[in-house]
């Protein structure tokens, strides 16, 4: 029989089950009109004509993978060194009375800016101006008590020891005075020198004692960061320098932590000789200007970047890198991702590390100079993994 005379059919053969029986297809020849057959055998040459015509699709191209990458050499990050600090004012003043006594006025807010001598709060002054009263009166008695003791000395009539003894009753009462002015005087509150009203402690019309602090004011002509120098970083500091030597050698920005991409410059002003006794850091201070186009104000968290040069023992493979761009591999050997510039694929470099410098690690060994490493997104790179820079 021809092939043009077959056609296709499936017959289930019986396959029992214990009392069941099923059909199993099975492939058999059946006679069938010509013209049928050869549209069937067309149809299925055409079938295998295209199922092997048909490629498989191509897998998805690998994403490339922004990350940063930091190039080291002079003037990189790499030379940079980091250390979280407070901003504080240039000034800051617990204002308190001098004597106690019920606050009668108090016209300042928080914010308020004063100028030197403006009137921050004032008690109750009655009894103080009696009192002042009081002793001018009795300065003015014992006054004209010894100018007549004088005559009478002049006289022959009074000895010395009487007229030194108004002389002295005298002078008492005119120091009685003065301390009755002063409490006069200090029954008002004045701004010490030209600032702002921090914060206010107390409120309207109570009752404070001497001493009791009622406001902070603040000098912000300029702010202050302190930071914590580690031990190590102290260690490497060149002997001998000059706050200004240092400042020269230095190049010092403030990062407000609130407003990053915000860094203004700053200088150092103070420098501790001596280790904090429970953290073993130095206390270092700097200053900065106050900004004018953004708030920076006291008790904000900040960042000191310093060029590393001022703390760093030069080596021809000493670099600082930050903390997150090393890694450690399966066996404690700590690596970096290394990116090749032309082809921007990443492979491990192993490296030797040293101190950590506040947010930043030493490499003693295994970079040079214009090397390019990945610092973000290194958790989940890979061998030979495509990058591009981030942001580009």
């Amino acid at each position: 029989m021809a092939l043009a005379d077959l056609k296709i059919s499936f017959e289930e053969p019986e396959r029992s089950f214990g009392s069941a029986s099923l059909k199993r297809s099975s492939l058999r020849a059946i006679p069938v009109p010509g013209a049928s057959a050869r549209l069937l055998a067309l149809l299925l040459g055409l079938g295998v004509c295209l199922l092997a015509c048909w490629d498989e699709p191509a897998p998805p191209p690998e994403p490339i993978r922004p990350i940063k990458i930091l190039k080291l050499g002079a003037g990189s990050d790499s030379f940079k060194v980091e250390y979280p600090g407070i901003i504080e004012a240039a000034r800051t003043a617990p204002l308190a009375f001098e004597v106690p006594g019920r606050i009668i006025e108090f016209p300042v807010v928080e914010g308020d800016r004063l100028a030197k001598g403006g009137l921050i709060a004032r008690l109750d002054p009655r009894d103080y101006q009696e009192a002042l009263a009081k002793q001018e009166a009795n300065a003015e008695f014992l006054k004209a008590e010894y100018e007549r003791r004088q005559s009478l000395f002049d006289q022959g009539v009074d000895s010395r020891q009487i007229l030194d003894k108004a002389k002295r009753n005298y002078q008492v009462s005119l120091s009685s005075v003065a301390q009755a002015r002063k409490a006069v005087e200090d029954s008002q509150l004045r701004a010490p020198f030209d600032g702002i009203v921090a914060v206010k402690l107390v409120k309207d019309f109570r009752n404070v004692q001497a001493k009791e602090q009622v406001v902070i004011f603040e000098d912000d002509s300029y702010l202050k960061i302190l930071v914590s120098l580690p031990e190590v970083d102290y260690a490497r500091l060149k002997p001998g320098l000059t706050l200004a030597e240092r400042n020269a050698r230095a190049d010092i920005w403030v990062e407000i932590t609130s407003l990053p991409g915000h860094r203004f410059p700053a200088h150092l002003t103070e420098a501790s000789s001596a280790a904090d006794p429970v953290t073993r850091t130095f206390r270092v201070t700097l200053a900065f200007d106050t900004p004018k186009d953004v708030l920076v104000t006291s008790g904000m968290t900040a960042k000191v970047i310093a060029s590393a040069e001022v703390i760093r023992d030069a080596g021809p493979a000493d670099f600082l890198i930050p903390v997150q761009a090393a890694r450690g591999d399966a066996a404690g050997e700590a690596f970096v991702w290394m990116v090749d510039p032309e082809s921007m694929a990443v492979r491990r470099s192993p490296v030797k590390l040293g101190a950590v410098t506040g947010s930043m690690v030493r490499v003693v060994e295994g970079l040079e100079d214009g090397d390019e490493i990945a610092v973000s997104g290194v958790g989940q790179l890979r061998e030979g993994m495509r990058v591009t820079r981030f942001g580009s």
